[in-house]
């Protein structure tokens, strides 16, 4: 009997263990797929560009997170002022410290164009507001409401000699647009490409949004989200961001309209959203004065 008592003890810890593996098991395979969902085929007129001819399109690296990554690749940004680059709220959780620059690089996995350190970086603070509200029950049983304000701003420790890109108002819904990421091509090489697109109605955005399913919660049954504070593009034929190009500018009218924040379906026809730059405009434009 004494030799007993101990295999009991055992399977008393087994059986938990087993119940708190069970879903993860289960759910393995949706994580699986949202990660590597297929890709839609390229855009007519996409293709590799150079930085010369998109000089402001940069590289945001985080060299201890992201040692593996080409470039050390973390997120995407676009410069705005010699020293100010805007990005997505969601690339900025790291320490400036932490954090690089890299400008003129068309192949990430080289080693040309230039390194730059990062002195500071802001948030808006309606993002993590935001983010404190999203709710996993609610993305399980109705529509999730999406963080606003997935936008921030960083702050070089030195000037780039570099063209900037300037700030756009609100673009029309039809608008001609173009989209640029380093995980773009079809064989997801870091290679800077762009993509032809248009700006979709906001109403059309916002019913694909609410129509969206995700397997990776909180966004299961749908989002909703402050409409006034995102655009979408790729409506038409979608124009998919692979991680890492988080922050990735749209632009209109050779201005920075968007900048990618996320992906509401993993069907390969839903388009991607966008922070409107515009809402913004007056904070980051105030901002980017003060910064000497």
């Amino acid at each position: 009997m004494s030799e007993k008592k101990p295999r009991r003890r055992r399977w008393w810890i087994l059986g938990p263990v087993l119940v708190l593996l069970a879903p993860i098991v289960l759910y393995a395979p949706f994580l699986v797929w949202e990660y590597t969902r297929p890709q839609p085929d390229p855009v007519p007129g996409s293709g590799q560009v150079s930085t010369a001819a998109a000089p402001w399109v940069v590289v945001i690296g985080n060299p201890k997170t992201y040692a593996d990554s080409p470039s050390n690749k973390l997120c995407v940004g676009t410069l705005v002022a010699p020293k100010a680059v805007v990005t997505a709220a969601h690339c900025l959780g790291s320490e400036p410290a932490d954090l690089t620059i890299t400008v003129g690089r068309d192949d990430l996995r080289g080693n040309s164009g230039k390194v730059v350190r990062v002195a500071a970086t802001w948030r808006d603070p309606g993002y993590a507001k935001g983010i404190a509200e999203e709710s996993f029950a609610g993305g399980m049983f109705g529509q999730v409401r999406l963080a606003s304000a997935d936008i921030g701003l960083i702050t070089l420790a030195e000037p780039v000699d570099t063209p900037a890109l300037p700030l756009a108002d609100s673009p029309a819904g039809g608008s001609a647009a173009t989209v640029y990421g380093w995980r773009m091509s079809p064989d997801d090489q870091p290679l800077l490409w762009q993509a032809p697109t248009t700006v979709a109605e906001d109403a059309e955005c916002v019913r694909r949004a609410a129509d969206s399913v995700r397997f990776i919660p909180p966004r299961w049954h749908g989002v909703s989200y402050e409409q006034a504070a995102y655009l979408c593009v790729g409506a038409e034929r979608a124009i998919r961001l692979r991680a890492t190009d988080s922050g990735s500018p749209v632009v209109v009218g050779g201005k920075l309209a968007g900048v990618a924040s996320w992906s509401g379906s993993v069907d390969p026809a839903a388009p991607d959203y966008y922070t409107r730059v515009a809402h913004y405009q007056s904070q980051l434009r105030t901002l980017i004065d003060a910064i000497r």
